[in-house]
């Protein structure tokens, strides 16, 4: 660990600024943000109306980030300890720089705001993470749980209905794509935790991962396979073991089942016009090749089999490289990159490996969809700013384990 890390630990111990902020601060860092967090996980299966989930999180979230930050506006530079969210910061500043020269329609308060409600939620749960990370734990796990139970009542809806077609969810996942990135998410999350924990619980754990991994299939969407695939090698990188072994010899075995028996589930579309969206978009990043068309320039493809513009790229990446040129897309690159150099080295810890396995998923997801990298709330969140998030929290406890662990060496060296 680096010594100027350790010495802005050790000068900000995790109560002092709470004191300062007096019970405010408290009621919110303790109360607030745990129960904001676990709504924003779950509201995409209870809110009913996708229009509603943003409003949820300037209410349940924005709102009390800016309490506690106004209570207490030392604890921002508590963030600077994490480099993921340096990395972030650095990315969002040269892309709210990019607006200048933007042709997007939106206005600049507008675009201006949205890094601004990333960062919100990277202090939630950072703060929470840095005061209490029992309690930012707690809520993800018991937002896990309530994704497991919505996934039995959506492939209850599915199965009830006949089964015919592709799974589309209900409510505010209303399309097989939504259904994939939320329910991805917490597959992955589940996955990753599974991997690592030796309790009595993991029959749970394990049905979970069934269960989910049955709804993902159930979509007929090759994206979260793809995303899954990637997700179980990388786990299994981390902590090869006998559950590793399992794992991927059924995701080969699964594979093979499905080529030799229902091909169709993956050759069906063909690539679905991805690779002629992917060259059109890239030749529209020539033009601008170094800083970009601008944040949320609109991008226009227009392909002959098909009579209407397409305006998503269907890649987070290339999206990020459209808008913020070479420049943007390093940005880009070192904010994953940081993420899994930093996942690789506290890999030991199971909350790290559960988050960062939510990272990959979202990063491989994002491969093959999407064009909003910085949207307001919605699903894409799950791909990308939630596990960022989630993993800085979790990566900062973890050195806060092993800095206490040091301590108590040393003290019992000394004793």
């Amino acid at each position: 660990m680096d010594s100027n890390l350790e010495l802005m630990i050790k000068d900000l111990p995790p109560d002092v600024s709470l004191e300062r902020g007096g019970r405010i601060g408290r009621f919110l860092s303790h109360r607030i943000f745990p129960l904001s967090i676990f709504l924003l996980l779950t509201g995409m299966f209870w809110i009913g109306d996708h229009g509603l989930y943003p409003r949820l999180f300037y209410w349940a979230m924005a709102l009390p980030a800016v309490l506690s930050i106004a209570c207490s506006p030392k604890n921002v530079r508590h963030l600077l300890a994490s480099r993921i969210v340096v990395a972030y910061l650095l990315f969002a500043c040269y892309m709210v720089l990019t607006v200048l020269w933007s042709t997007s329609q939106n206005s600049t308060v507008d675009l201006v705001k949205r890094p601004l409600f990333v960062l919100l939620f990277f202090y939630s749960a950072f703060e929470l993470g840095r005061q209490r990370f029992d309690l930012l734990a707690a809520a993800v796990k018991w937002a896990a749980v309530i994704a497991v139970v919505a996934g039995i009542y959506t492939l209850g809806l599915f199965v009830s209905s006949g089964a015919n077609g592709r799974l589309t969810g209900y409510g505010a996942l209303f399309n097989p794509l939504m259904v994939s990135h939320v329910f991805g998410f917490f597959l992955a999350w589940w996955l990753g935790l599974y991997f690592i924990e030796r309790r009595v619980s993991e029959p749970l754990m394990l049905a979970a991962v069934l269960i989910l991994a049955a709804l993902l299939l159930a979509t007929g969407s090759r994206t979260p396979m793809v995303a899954m695939t990637a997700t179980i090698f990388w786990l299994s990188a981390i902590a090869w073991n006998r559950k590793s072994v399992l794992a991927v010899g059924m995701l080969i075995t699964a594979v093979a089942m499905i080529w030799l028996f229902a091909p169709e589930i993956l050759t069906q579309r063909g690539f679905s016009y991805r690779t002629e969206v992917w060259t059109n978009v890239l030749r529209q990043i020539g033009e601008k090749p170094w800083f970009g068309h601008g944040f949320n320039t609109p991008i226009w493809v227009k392909l002959d089999d098909i009579p209407y513009p397409l305006h998503d790229p269907h890649n987070l990446t290339l999206s990020v490289f459209f808008d913020g040129g070479v420049i943007g897309g390093l940005f880009w690159l070192a904010l994953y990159l940081v993420s899994l150099v930093e996942s690789w080295r506290w890999r030991t810890n199971k909350w790290v490996m559960a988050c960062s396995a939510t990272v990959i998923y979202g990063l491989m997801s994002g491969m093959t969809e999407g064009g909003a990298f910085l949207p307001r709330p919605k699903e894409h969140w799950f791909l990308v700013w939630i596990p960022l998030a989630l993993t800085a929290a979790a990566i900062y406890q973890a050195r806060i384990c092993e800095m206490n662990a040091r301590g108590q060496e040393t003290t019992g060296a000394n004793g």
